[in-house]
């Protein structure tokens, strides 16, 4: 059994999601741990980890997807007015579709054109953003039908968000597609010579990335009842920061892990309302918090790293007698 050693990277973001509870709790006399308060930051935080959970596989490579925000809003456009206009049935398999249909675009792009992953994502943030304020100018705010307002009740959306991120932890821990995107993010040609089939990897990682903004825009629409000009603006920072807040490195690798993702998300909801809590306005201290402190935690993770890479590349929680024979032959 592999022995598996904590380091100060693993350490951090525990720490740091400790500490930023502690401050806002002590600071707003005990008012961050009210089930109101808990309850909100829950509610809240569901679509970015939703959404994290996908990016983490892009992430991992070394790669980022910067596109889930106007993905998110474009699932969520076509969703509805597919819907509205042949049965609300169809809104979840229709925003699942156009979701994975990016995510999968962004993939091909990225994996068989060698074209860089932030490129991409920006070109793509930039242009699907256009259609959806066509679409929406056009067609007007958009309410989903009365029958999948269901949805929204929490007996529905807590067990599925459980559901959904249990899955993806299992396929990111225990499956070979979570094991090769981070043994990409540690070292691509190695992998690619041990026998990883890279240009596959990151056409399936993009498209997870894009299904679960699928998943995220179907919590959008039956949280706030419809769609808007405002769906998806800025949603990608925010996923960004979540999954590098919680102490992934840019790099991806062996420093991706779902948990952080989870802690980045809760500590970014903990900072809005905790100041909200305290009397300061968010705009002009929330986004300033953050990036100070996703800088002080992804430079002390970034110097532990440095102590525990190595020159090689064995992939990752997955003994000898596994490997392929391509692997094997590159031993």
């Amino acid at each position: 059994m592999k022995k598996r050693n904590i380091g100060l990277q693993d350490i951090v973001p525990f720490a740091a999601f400790v500490v930023i509870f502690a401050f806002f709790e002590i600071t707003s006399q005990g008012r961050m741990l009210s089930p109101f308060s808990l309850n909100m930051m829950l509610d809240q935080s569901v679509m970015t980890i939703i959404s994290g959970c996908g990016v983490l596989f892009v992430v991992a490579m070394g790669s980022i997807d910067l596109s889930v925000g106007v993905n998110l809003a474009l699932s969520g456009v076509i969703a509805t007015w597919a819907a509205n206009a042949f049965g609300g049935p169809l809104l979840i398999p229709v925003a699942l579709l156009v979701g994975l249909i990016i995510g999968l675009f962004n993939g091909v792009v990225v994996a068989k054109f060698k074209v860089p992953s932030f490129m991409q994502s920006i070109a793509m943030l930039i242009g699907v953003r256009g259609i959806v304020n066509f679409i929406q100018t056009n067609i007007g705010t958009q309410y989903i039908p009365d029958s999948m307002r269901v949805f929204s009740q929490p007996y529905i959306r807590y067990p599925a968000f459980l559901v959904i991120v249990a899955v993806m932890w299992y396929v990111f821990e225990y499956t070979r597609v979570g094991k090769y995107c981070k043994a990409i993010g540690e070292n691509e040609t190695t992998a690619e010579f041990v026998g990883v089939p890279v240009t596959l990897m990151k056409i399936i990682a993009f498209g997870l990335s894009g299904l679960m903004a699928g998943f995220a825009a179907l919590f959008s629409l039956t949280s706030v009842g419809g769609t808007s000009q405002q769906m998806g603006v800025f949603f990608e920072m925010k996923v960004a920061m979540a999954v590098f807040l919680g102490g992934v490195l840019v790099t991806g690798g062996n420093s991706a892990k779902l948990y952080k993702v989870l802690l980045g998300s809760f500590s970014i909801t903990i900072i809005v309302n905790g100041l909200a809590l305290i009397g300061l306005s968010e705009t002009q201290y929330s986004q300033s918090f953050q990036g100070l402190l996703l800088l002080l935690i992804l430079g002390i993770t970034i110097l532990a790293s440095h102590k525990r890479r190595k020159a090689h590349i064995v992939l990752p929680d997955e003994p000898e007698d596994e490997l392929l024979p391509e692997q094997m032959a590159g031993k």
